[in-house]
């Protein structure tokens, strides 16, 4: 074979294997959209909306206090506003925080960025999926409460006395209740952890169905309302210095 033909080849299958490589990233790397609901949820003549370079603020005539949330792994962070909105209705400032190619590790300073600018307000961090434990690092390093959707940290807080609210879906594929339960022993202490009965992984939010997830058994309205009366529960109870009573497994 001579030698141009044999470069031909070798550009070829570069080209083929350069695509398929394109198409793999595009296909698991892909962003997941908010669905029209989440922008339907934010028309809400109490709050103003608020771009920011850290994300999207949603502000409250008067708030108390600064929530930043951070999303699920290439999750479109206006996905949280159906369950987070009315949370910023009642008097919470909530940032729906923008991190880099939709992975929370990569921007885990971008709560810390929400902080700077509303210094006079106190922060709380959350997050879904992997975006909570971004979120659980941040809280750990700076003694902040955390809020958990469908998360865990990934070191063990056990020993640590941060107040903490996990919120789990018994519906769950992606984070079986089993492995929750296991996983939320590394939970700080005294932490509140709540399983949704028919909440599955993706519920959290408002970005369709989820590969390897389960369906959801009840209608995702009346779970978004259940995950903010949790998190104001929480939020309402914390004083800035007292955790929240704990709640048992079930």
């Amino acid at each position: 074979m001579s030698a141009k033909k044999l470069l031909f080849l070798f550009l070829a299958a570069a080209l083929l294997l350069g695509g398929a490589v394109v198409g793999v990233a595009f296909y698991f790397l892909r962003p997941l959209k908010a669905e029209r609901v989440a922008l339907e949820a934010l028309a809400r003549p109490s709050l103003t909306l608020r771009e920011a370079p850290y994300g999207l603020e949603l502000v409250p005539k008067a708030p108390k206090a600064l929530l930043a949330f951070y999303p699920g792994a290439r999750v479109e962070p206006l996905a949280y506003a159906p369950a987070l909105a009315s949370v910023a209705e009642a008097g919470y400032l909530v940032v729906l925080l923008k991190v880099p190619s939709g992975i929370a590790l990569l921007g885990k300073e971008r709560a810390l960025e929400a902080q700077a600018a509303h210094p006079n307000l106190p922060l709380v961090v959350g997050g879904h999926s992997l975006g909570g434990v971004a979120a659980a690092e941040v809280a750990a390093r700076e003694g902040l409460p955390l809020v958990l959707f469908a998360s865990y940290p990934e070191a063990d807080l056990s020993g640590q006395s941060l107040p903490t609210l996990a919120l789990y879906g018994t519906e769950d594929g992606l984070l079986p209740p089993e492995e929750a339960r296991e996983k939320a022993k590394r939970l700080p202490r005294g932490a509140r952890v709540v399983f949704l009965e028919g909440l599955n992984h993706a519920g959290f939010g408002a970005y369709g169905p989820q590969k390897g997830d389960r369906p959801a058994t009840r209608p995702r309205e009346a779970l978004w309302q259940e995950i903010s009366q949790e998190v104001l529960l929480f939020l309402e109870g914390l004083g800035w210095d007292t955790p929240p009573p704990p709640q048992a497994l079930r």
